[in-house]
Order: C-alpha cells, then sequence, then structure tokens
C-alpha cells in the first residue's frame, strides 16, 4: 500500500511540474515583443493572459469530465495538449498562430491544475494530504524553475528558440504513463458502496475567498508579465537575468512549499497575512533594486510569499465548504486563479502607465507592494479577530 501510495506521488508530482507553464515563455516576452515591433506590451503579455482565460472553462469542463472519464487519461490528455501548444510555435512566424496555439497551451495547463489537485484529494487524507499538497507546490515551482531558467536562455538563441523548453512534457508523459492510478469513476463509486450522496453547497465564506484569490493572482502575474520588462526599464538585465530571476523566484516556492506545513502550523490564523505582507516586501525590493542582485533577492523573497498565499487559498476554499462541494469549490477557485492572472495586465497597466511616467513598469510593481500590504493588514485584522473567538 505504501509503495503504491509512493508511486501515485511520484506521477501527481512529476506531473504538477507543468501546472506553471504558462510562465515559461516569461522571461523571454521582451525577446518576443521586439521581433513584433508592431505589437504593444499588452498586445504581446497575451501570450500569457489568453492561456490563462481559456483555463477557466477548461476547468469547469474536467470538473464534469471527470464524472465520467479516468483522471490519468485526462492527464495525458492535457500532457499532449501541452506539448503541442507548447512546442509547435517555434515553428511559427505569425503571432496570431502563436496566440492560438497559447489557446492550445492552456486547455494542457488547465486539464493539469484540476487533475493535479483532484488527485491528491482522491487518494491522501488528513495530515498526509497537507503534505502532500506542500510537496505539489514545491515541484509545481521546481517545473517553474526549469522553464524559465532554461527559457530565459533559450531566448538569447532566438526569440522562437523559447518554446522547446515545454519539452519538459515529455517526461511527465512517460510518468503519468506509468504511475498514475487508472481509476474510472464507476469504480470509485462501487468502491464507496451504497451510502446516500451529500448534496454539495457552495457558501459566502466560499465566496469571499474568491475575492481574496483574485486579488492574489491578479497581482502575483504582475511579477510574470512584467519582471522582464522591469529590468530593460531599469537597465539591469536581459532575458536571461530575467529567467534567473524567475529561477530564484521558483528556488523562493519549492523551500517554503518543503516546510509550508509546519510554518501554517506555528504561525495559525496569522499565517496568510505574513504571507501577504511578505510578498508586499518583495515587490518594493525589485521595483527599488539598483542591481541586478537586489532583484534576485527580491525574486528570492516573492516565492517565499506566494508559497505561502497559494496554498492558503485553496485550502481556506477547501475548508469552507463541506466535504461535497470541495471540487466544485476548488474548480471555481482554479477558475478565479485564471481569471485574474488574465485581468491582470488589463488593470494594471493603465494604472500604472498613469502613475509610473517613462517607468510604467517599476511603478507597476510598487502597485503590487501596495495591494499584497493591504490584504496583509486585512489578513492579520481578521487573523486576531478569529483567535479572539477561539
Amino acid at each position: 500500500m505504501l509503495k503504491s501510495k509512493g508511486k501515485i506521488q511520484i506521477g501527481i508530482y512529476l506531473v504538477s511540474v507543468l501546472m506553471m507553464g504558462v510562465v515559461g515563455i516569461a522571461s523571454a516576452l521582451s525577446v518576443i515583443g521586439s521581433n513584433f515591433p508592431e505589437l504593444s506590451q499588452t498586445d504581446v503579455q497575451t501570450l500569457i493572459s489568453i492561456p490563462c482565460i481559456v483555463i477557466i472553462p477548461v476547468t469547469l469542463i474536467v470538473g464534469k469530465l471527470m464524472q465520467v472519464m479516468s483522471k490519468k487519461l485526462l492527464a495525458l490528455i492535457g500532457i499532449v495538449l501541452f506539448l503541442v501548444g507548447g512546442v509547435v510555435p517555434a515553428f511559427m512566424t505569425s503571432f496570431l498562430a502563436l496566440q492560438v496555439l497559447r489557446g492550445v497551451f492552456g486547455a494542457g495547463v488547465g486539464i493539469l491544475q484540476v487533475v493535479s489537485t483532484a488527485l491528491v484529494a482522491e487518494n491522501f487524507e488528513g495530515a498526509e494530504r497537507d503534505r502532500v499538497q506542500g510537496n505539489l507546490q514545491a515541484f509545481q515551482m521546481l517545473g517553474c524553475a526549469i522553464m524559465v531558467f532554461v527559457g530565459g536562455w533559450l531566448a538569447t538563441l532566438g526569440w522562437n528558440v523559447v518554446f522547446y523548453v515545454h519539452l519538459i512534457g515529455v517526461i511527465s508523459l512517460v510518468v503519468a504513463l506509468t504511475c498514475l492510478p487508472n481509476v474510472k469513476p464507476s469504480a470509485q463509486a462501487k468502491a464507496a458502496g451504497s451510502a446516500p450522496a451529500e448534496k454539495g453547497k457552495l457558501t459566502g465564506k466560499m465566496w469571499v475567498w474568491m475575492i481574496i484569490a483574485f486579488f492574489v493572482f491578479c497581482t502575483g502575474q504582475i511579477y510574470s508579465n512584467g519582471n522582464a520588462y522591469l529590468l530593460t526599464e531599469k537597465g539591469i538585465g536581459d532575458s536571461a537575468a530575467s529567467g534567473l530571476g524567475m529561477a530564484f523566484f521558483c528556488a523562493g516556492g519549492i523551500l517554503m512549499g518543503l516546510f509550508y506545513g509546519k510554518l501554517a502550523n506555528a504561525l495559525k490564523g496569522y499565517t496568510m497575512g505574513v504571507g501577504f505582507l511578505v510578498m508586499a516586501l518583495s515587490y518594493a525590493v525589485m521595483a527599488f533594486a539598483p542591481s541586478i542582485v537586489v532583484f534576485y533577492i527580491g525574486c528570492l523573497i516573492l516565492g517565499l510569499g506566494m508559497s505561502v498565499v497559494m496554498p492558503g487559498v485553496f485550502l481556506n476554499v477547501g475548508n469552507s465548504v463541506g466535504p461535497a462541494a470541495v471540487g466544485m469549490a476548488l474548480s471555481i477557485a482554479t477558475c478565479v486563479q485564471n481569471f485574474g492572472q488574465f485581468c491582470s495586465p488589463y488593470l494594471v497597466n493603465p494604472v500604472a502607465q498613469a502613475l509610473g511616467g517613462e517607468m510604467p513598469n517599476v511603478a507597476s510593481f510598487y502597485v503590487a507592494a501596495g495591494v499584497g500590504a493591504l490584504l496583509g493588514v486585512i489578513m492579520l485584522v481578521k487573523g486576531a479577530a478569529d483567535g479572539k473567538k477561539a
């Protein structure tokens, strides 16, 4: 049994390395943009935002498909779409073709995001589930680190070469084939016995967490969309430096993912507030950074903060509803995550341009710092209030 559980964990972790694939080309956005000079920065950033918006309906569809198809089959379909939508753009010269293929890519990532978390909920319980969820976050960040670091280096060889970074999906495909259990929904229902089904109910508390999630991911996307432009604007780095910065970000995420359970147990209700304040600090450090070294420090701090906030959001969403509604609540949260990421450039860029003058990207990072600080204070007050009630 333990051996079987370990094999399933390997399958989940190696699928989860693709979950942040949308930002795999983020460090190359400025290089891609230079090849399409007729496009604005916001236009180029659609290569990140289009997958995010496609993921939204995909997550809801996958929630239904999991009732009739095995999660292993869905994972394999997701990885194939990841590879097709991720690698084929290397052979394209039309920006419209890039956008269409990024939509295909987003469909693959959307499937993998839902299936990975569903596999954790299905196969693990209690403290073991928290540990596996933390490890999933760490592997998710590891995959992000590999893709953005290698992607930044590949971008120095050519704007289209960066898309080869998605070949990492071949490894995930092989592991998913060999390690994930092929359990059909009908078999699960039979194993569950004849107990009456509980009706899932979405709560008001869950919707409050959805609002928080929107601002979390809208703010977090400022880094993915803007870090390459920030370095160019400040004159302290290129696409390779941006890729290394993303690697530092992911390193912080990996480290915190491994220790998230212990930190959450120590900070309890204050965990989210501390995470938001760490995020705010990181954005301020990067916006101020007079050198690439200081920028890397900010990236590392952001990874630490995001890996406190992200699992906290999904755990609180799951805890805000009854067991029968957890799957739907997490699907909605994934939709909100990607909707926030999609909206980010359209909400932030106009504000940053109005405030930043000749340095709008610096201004956008200060905006993120302000939002993070505000959310941090709100969550600390909430934590104190909840502590008094207890």
